[in-house]
């Protein structure tokens, strides 16, 4: 299974894993060679959703190219090792970008409209676990206790001087902490301070 995030100008592998009897993970490593990516442009079976907006549809590399056509391409040339049978789909990412998973297997029967119609049921959970993994990985910085003690006196409409008569503090502590508060959140104002406290299940 290959997963990888493709950029305007930026494409990058983000998980690649062979399935058989051995397994071999690389996770945020560039592809062996930049020519790799050339390469990919020009495939009409691996950039069909970026060329086409279908960003829905399971495709098979067999749906593109017969065997005797993959071997004789540059990308099968150089990287595809002989028959290769690969599924692929598109997960949706954020604007610009596009995370698309390939199912791989090597000499032996191809994917069938079963295998096709697995992956397209299970296209929603597997969208839905990438933007969980991803809303976890995005999490903003733990704040203190003390800071998010503050931070929901922001968000009740507090002012610093309330706040500070509160937490027996002086405005300037107030003012130190927003700006703490603001730094680990990756904010810069207390609207957006307590909209990501809320979104990030801070409270």
């Amino acid at each position: 299974m290959k997963v990888s995030r493709a950029r305007p100008a930026q494409e990058e592998f983000l998980l690649e894993q062979a399935l058989g009897e051995s397994q071999y993970v690389e996770i945020g490593n560039d592809p062996p060679d930049p020519h790799y990516w050339e390469l990919d442009k020009t495939s009409d079976a691996c950039n069909y959703g970026q060329r086409t907006g279908d960003i829905v549809s399971v495709t098979k590399l067999s749906d593109f190219v017969s065997d005797r056509q993959w071997r004789a391409s540059p990308m099968g040339i150089d990287y595809g090792g002989g028959r290769m049978r690969a599924l692929m789909v598109y997960l949706p990412d954020e604007p610009g970008h596009s995370t698309r998973l390939y199912l791989w297997r090597g000499p032996g029967r191809d994917f069938d409209e079963r295998d096709r119609l697995v992956l397209t049921l299970l296209r929603p959970h597997l969208i839905a676990a990438y933007r969980s993994a991803e809303r976890r990985r995005r999490a903003p910085a733990p704040l203190t206790p003390r800071q998010l003690e503050l931070l929901q006196y922001v968000a009740q409409g507090y002012t610093n001087t309330q706040i500070a008569r509160r937490m027996q503090l002086s405005e300037g502590t107030v003012r130190t902490h927003l700006n703490h508060i603001y730094e680990r959140l990756g904010v810069t104002s207390r609207t957006a301070a307590v909209t990501t406290m809320s979104t990030a299940g801070l409270e």
